[in-house]
């Protein structure tokens, strides 16, 4: 049985390591002098840092990165954000046409039922199309109140 009496002796020398490490850190960041600092006074880092994440996966930017990916060529060219349209696909439908569409495609006759299966599937995803673009027009009416303030 391990008593405090006879412990390894290299516990004890880990230990006055340990300490002496934890006075250095202290004395190197100067934690007695934080009590002077103002409450009031704020520091503001505009760089970002490296997430746990990042470093346990090994990811090395060449520079402090704010974004790891690209932009679209023609972001900066644009008049409107990519991130502000108030549709899903604006190329597939349009509030106006999307019921045109849909009624066109249910008078439409099938000859097999594959065509059939066809049309109930592009039935379902313009459905699915006019529900998320109403889902999104929503959330971008919500920002913009929330900007609004």
């Amino acid at each position: 049985m391990v008593t405090i009496d006879n412990i390894d002796i290299g516990v004890y020398i880990d230990y006055a390591r340990r300490t002496q490490y934890v006075d250095e850190f202290t004395r190197q960041i100067r934690l007695q002098e934080a009590e002077t600092i103002p409450a009031q006074l704020q520091v503001i880092n505009l760089y970002p840092r490296m997430t746990e994440m990042d470093i346990l996966l090994g990811v090395i930017p060449v520079t402090t990165p704010w974004a790891y990916f690209f932009p679209p060529k023609r972001f900066l060219s644009q008049r409107r954000s990519a991130f502000t349209f108030s549709q899903v696909a604006p190329l597939v439908t349009s509030f106006e046409k999307a019921g045109d569409i849909e009624k066109k495609l249910e008078e439409l006759e099938c000859e097999d039922e594959e065509e059939e299966e066809e049309k109930k599937s592009l039935l379902r995803c313009l459905r699915q199309v006019k529900k998320l673009n109403s889902w999104l027009s929503f959330i971008v009416g919500r920002m913009g109140q929330f900007l609004q303030g």
